[in-house]
């Protein structure tokens, strides 16, 4: 499993974390099989897909702002101003060091178990701040029995114990074939 570990002495890196621009911006899966998929909301839940997931009743691509305690805040990303969003302004969040359950997914009300302020940016990577200060890319995807048609994997983090899972990476910078 790929995990970047940053120890808070690379002051000198301070310029290029926290370095994504002010306007919304969408993130996007890199890994084995997994070419640049971006990230959807799906009915609370995070998942990469290839396309709008279909199993889901509410379910969008998400438009990204950044906010000031390092969360990131999402929105639907839709052309389509007359439908109803799947969702507004709802964090993403990774699951907490305790959870038991180590999907991604989004909230409006974070419990202890769902950390939402800790993404920080190395470059173009959208990294995790853990317990002791470490910059950390533990993100992974796996297919589930929901997703076997259209291509979407569930986002999750910190998966250890798994071998179905697919090690990613998280980047604001779309595919060169988007």
């Amino acid at each position: 499993m790929f995990s970047l570990k940053v120890p808070l002495y690379f002051l000198s890196l301070a310029g290029v974390i926290g370095s994504v621009s002010a306007t919304s911006f969408n993130l996007y899966a890199y890994g084995d099989n997994v070419g640049g998929l971006p990230l959807y909301y799906s009915d609370g839940n995070a998942v990469v897909s290839p396309d709008t997931p279909s199993n889901a009743t509410k379910a969008a691509p998400v438009a990204f702002m950044k906010d000031d305690n390092n969360g990131l805040v999402g929105n639907p990303n839709q052309t389509d101003t007359g439908a109803d969003p799947a969702f507004t302004d709802e964090s993403l969040f990774a699951p907490g060091p305790y959870s038991t359950d180590k999907r991604m997914g989004y909230t409006t009300n974070a419990t202890s178990n769902e950390v939402t302020n800790k993404f920080v940016w190395y470059g173009h990577f959208v990294l995790i701040e853990d317990e002791s200060g470490e910059f950390t890319s533990l993100y992974s995807v796996k297919k589930s029995s929901s997703h076997d048609q259209d291509g979407s994997y569930d986002l999750y983090w910190n998966v250890t114990d798994d071998e179905d899972v697919v090690p990613v990476t998280m980047r604001s910078i779309a595919p060169s074939n988007a």
